[in-house]
């Protein structure tokens, strides 16, 4: 069975979530298909550079020919390379169309949703709430799968004694679904050290006037590690995502969650997490006092957190990814 996992270029900074997961995967791949994986030559930015992408995926596949080509997602159009063999979409989020209108979203759904899931043979995403996203935006679509996404091995277990005077808060993005501005505004007047990895607008930097915080924006893995280890609590309150990696991120390191009550969250973060209204400020706020105070809740939700993560360990997805493939290809008599 040999395998092409597409994938597209990845910026050394703040990109390489999706690059992490199927580095994860690819050795328990590995133990049962002849595995290649292939990176985009251009950033998917602009119409030539990703022109340059699938011809160059084009002919690496002329050279190399696969059973199967899986694009593992984000630049969904180099689908369009994989002509002879079966092609297998994954999407993990469609947040690029969310905000989109007119001719822009006709444009963006036609070269990274309708024309590549046309050309798959099948479609994976990582929860629910992306499958559903994607049914919104194509009703008639079929042979969507959830696959969930893995966690990054190099999160391991890491005592950390909670700091009780000032804990310091995880924040991780600024786009609008992060919904960074509703978590300042709920941490205004609380004795808390925000640790923000984010480029920040001039409203958010009024908001941390008189704040205790650290910000940067573009920094590597092993810096983002450092930041979940320094923490204390780690705040997802978004109002919408396609799977919510930093729950899992933070339950496997042991530190305890905030999280929201909507989208796929509530599913990722299981027993493990304390859930909260997103458009509530006065919610968000009500969550991270009691957990900066309820030492006996922060417990148990580190406790069903490390339990939770069991559920996204690299040889149980790899395994789904291994039947899927074997589904298309047809049976060796």
């Amino acid at each position: 069975m040999k395998i092409l996992l597409a994938q597209r270029k990845s910026r050394p900074y703040g990109n390489f979530s999706i690059e992490n997961y199927f580095a994860t995967l690819s050795p328990y791949l590995a133990k049962e298909a002849q595995l290649t994986t292939w990176q985009a030559p251009y950033y998917s930015k602009g119409i030539l550079p990703r022109l340059g992408s699938v011809f160059a995926l084009r002919r690496q596949l002329t050279k190399q020919p696969v059973q199967v080509l899986h694009q593992t997602g984000d630049a969904h159009f180099l689908l369009w390379a994989g002509k002879h063999t079966k092609r297998v979409l994954t999407i993990h989020d469609l947040g690029f169309l969310r905000e989109a209108r007119g001719l822009k979203y006709h444009l963006l759904r036609y070269f990274w949703l309708l024309g590549p899931a046309s050309k798959a043979h099948a479609i994976t995403c990582v929860s629910t709430a992306t499958k559903n996203e994607i049914l919104r935006h194509l009703p008639k679509a079929r042979r969507i799968e959830v696959i969930p996404t893995v966690i990054d091995q190099r999160f391991v277990p890491s005592e950390r004694q909670f700091n009780e005077e000032r804990p310091t808060i995880l924040l991780l993005g600024s786009a609008p679904n992060k919904n960074l501005k509703r978590v300042l505004k709920a941490c205004k007047g609380l004795p808390v050290h925000l640790s923000i990895v984010a480029q920040l607008d001039d409203e958010e930097r009024e908001l941390l006037k008189g704040q205790s915080y650290e910000q940067c924006q573009s920094i590597s893995f092993e810096q983002l590690l450092e930041k979940y280890h320094a923490s204390d609590i780690v705040a997802l309150c978004s109002t919408h995502e396609g799977f919510g990696m930093p729950i899992l991120e933070a339950q496997a390191i042991g530190r305890v969650v905030l999280t929201s009550s909507c989208s796929s969250m509530p599913d990722v973060a299981g027993e493990g997490a304390l859930l909260i209204d997103p458009l509530s400020v006065k919610s968000i706020k009500k969550g991270i006092e009691k957990l900066c105070t309820d030492a006996e809740l922060r417990a148990k939700l580190i406790s069903a957190g490390f339990k939770n993560t069991q559920r996204f360990m690299p040889e149980e997805i790899a395994k789904q990814y291994l039947a899927l493939y074997k589904r298309l290809l047809p049976k060796q008599k």
